[in-house]
């Protein structure tokens, strides 16, 4: 335990020991007249824009007369001394984070002047506030809805030109660069996910001066690794990438902070999601096989051999807004066979179909439902080889393409 307690110590008074040596240092002054040691040193380790600075200037055993002046190495700030050896500067609000050194000027006796760079260095570090994505990041050039089941329904242009906004004087002052992870994806009518596709950003409040955007922009993208690749018009609006649109797909597009390099706490809540539907036409042409079942047929008494299939090109009426498919559909083809080729003299014929889809009203009402799956009655003028023409009404269930 006493071994312990010894190595614990030991520690501290290393740790603290480091602290202050990044902290203080002496330079030797070296002019016409004599030598002479100055410490310098700075009261925190770390500063934030809008910090005040404490700079110690101590000469150590002076003989000269030279006259010593310090200076901070960023532009607009000024060292003013306030008594008891000390200076004080305010760094400005708007002040690149980086590492800048502390400066002497030694002016001699005889008006000569030497320059010395301390080891002293004010290191400033960039705020790490989470800014509330809605407060800055719009959809332009229309939202989209937050719930997929009411997807906002554009043209396939329209769709790909929507872009990421960001208001960039909406981000507060003090919240420093705001990482952002932007992920689309494109939903099938059916429910199968097409593609997915993540691009990670960055951007910051505007500090009104072009060239100052861009100085803090290299230097946010040459720290972050990951944000290598993107533009200096990426501050102000990205892109939605897009690869593929199929005629009624929901694409999604979800952003929300980047937490692998944000520091802070995680907030769920703080998150964008908006849908919007690609409209496709009006009407659609597909293929079904089925099992039809006979519940009437308006000529009994002229009977015929019903197989057990059928085979219908169909064509479906879509909603214009939501992409569904309405309940009831038009088709032709061969009804009543063994087989699409088995048409014959007694093995069924070939009908018109106004089918009322069970499974579609079910989709319709957002209840999860595989589109393949097709289950209703049919009215079908049915024409049978060498048989009169007659009506009937069928059950079936069967699938479609």
């Amino acid at each position: 335990m006493k071994l312990k307690i010894t190595w614990l110590l030991l520690l501290i008074v290393l740790g603290t020991s480091s602290s202050w040596a990044q902290m203080k240092s002496t330079v030797l002054i070296q002019s016409s007249d004599e030598d002479e040691r100055v410490d310098v040193s700075i009261d925190k380790s770390i500063y934030f824009p809008g910090d005040t600075v404490i700079v110690g200037v101590n000469r150590r055993d002076s003989v000269t007369s030279a006259v010593i002046t310090t200076s901070l190495m960023i532009e607009g700030t000024t060292l003013k001394y306030i008594g008891k050896s000390k200076y004080r500067a305010i760094l400005p609000a708007n002040v690149t984070p980086g590492i800048y050194p502390i400066r002497l000027s030694v002016k001699d006796s005889e008006g000569r002047r030497y320059r010395y760079d301390t080891e002293i260095t004010v290191t400033i570090e960039e705020f790490q506030d989470v800014e509330k994505l809605k407060n800055f990041i719009v959809l332009t050039p229309t939202a989209g809805s937050p719930d997929i089941r009411n997807a906002k329904t554009l043209d396939r242009d329209e769709v790909r030109n929507i872009s990421v906004k960001f208001n960039r004087d909406s981000i507060k002052t003090q919240m420093g660069p705001q990482f952002v992870r932007i992920t689309t994806s494109v939903l099938l009518r059916d429910g199968i996910s097409a593609s997915s596709y993540e691009r990670r950003v960055m951007t910051f409040r505007s500090h009104g001066d072009a060239k100052k955007d861009r100085a803090m922009f290299i230097q946010y993208r040459t720290a972050y690794g990951q944000y290598a690749n993107i533009r200096t018009e990426e501050l102000d609006q990205v892109m939605v990438p897009v690869d593929s649109l199929p005629d009624w797909a929901i694409l999604g597009i979800h952003i929300e902070p980047d937490y692998t390099i944000k520091i802070g706490a995680v907030d769920r809540s703080n998150t964008l999601t908006q849908y919007y539907r690609v409209r496709g036409p009006a009407i659609e042409v597909g293929f079904s096989l089925a099992v039809p079942k006979v519940l009437y047929d308006t000529r009994p008494n002229d009977p015929v051999d019903y197989g057990n299939s059928s085979a219908m090109i169909r064509f479906y009426f879509i909603n214009k807004k939501t992409g569904n498919q309405f309940p009831v559909s038009a088709g032709l083809g061969v009804f009543g066979v063994n087989s699409p080729i088995d048409v014959g003299e007694g093995r069924g014929g070939f009908a018109l179909s106004s089918f009322l889809d069970m499974a579609e009203m079910i989709r319709i009402l957002n209840v999860g439902f595989t589109k393949k799956i097709n289950f209703g009655l049919e009215l079908d003028p049915f024409f049978p080889i060498k048989r009169k023409m007659r009506v009937l009404l069928v059950a079936q269930a069967g699938f479609s393409f």
